[in-house]
């Protein structure tokens, strides 16, 4: 879904070098599975677009690129920012969308 999101956003702004920003969850530890509260980190996920690839090669290229995101979703985004002390306005945002998927039980 992320991959025909980010062909989306391509499409109509056509910039082909975008980060989103997308919510994930941290109760991998098995300590704290069962607390109660808010465990969330958020990834900035940046995905290139090379205009010359085809629809299935882009949906490859941004499966990998979540998946090297995923295998770093502990590290919290403010630490990473604050470590990297990126060039920051109000006008240039971390990310440039928001992507927010909730698993939902199917009915019966």
């Amino acid at each position: 879904m992320l991959g025909a999101f980010r062909i989306l956003l391509y499409r109509y702004t056509r910039q082909p070098d975008i980060a989103i920003g997308t919510p994930i969850t941290n109760r991998e530890m098995i300590e704290t599975q069962a607390l109660i509260g808010f465990f969330l980190n958020t990834l900035a996920v940046r995905i290139r677009i090379d205009p010359n690839l085809s629809f299935l090669d882009v949906l490859q290229d941004v499966r990998r690129t979540c998946l090297d995101s995923y295998a770093h979703k502990e590290l919290p985004f403010e630490r990473i920012v604050e470590e990297l002390q990126p060039e920051r306005t109000r006008t240039e945002p971390d990310f440039s969308s928001d992507v927010h998927v909730e698993r939902q039980p199917c009915p019966p």
